[in-house]
């Protein structure tokens, strides 16, 4: 008999989880940098209409997909649907 299964606790919580709990130190990452900011800097171009997104989101947007393993833009919506991704 495997001992170490012994010690094993097992609990639940109802606290949201994400397969992607790793992604809070990519934000303490691009927050301790500065990025953001720096990104509000360039000339990017900006929205055409009241619909529209704000440019430095987008590129936010596209780095989370990356660094979450989407390697087609389309695999990008996944993020919408992570609530937890979405409060970090």
């Amino acid at each position: 008999m495997d001992t170490t299964m012994e010690n094993l606790q097992i609990e639940y919580s109802y606290r949201n989880i994400t397969p992607w709990g790793g992604m809070k130190l990519m934000k303490n990452l691009t927050d301790q940098t500065g990025i953001k900011a720096y990104l509000n800097t360039l000339d990017l171009p900006k929205p055409g209409s009241n619909r529209g997104h704000d440019p430095v989101d987008i590129v936010e947007s596209f780095w989370v997909s990356v660094w979450i393993g989407a390697n087609r833009f389309p695999h990008s919506s996944r993020l919408r649907y992570d609530n937890v991704l979405k409060e970090i």
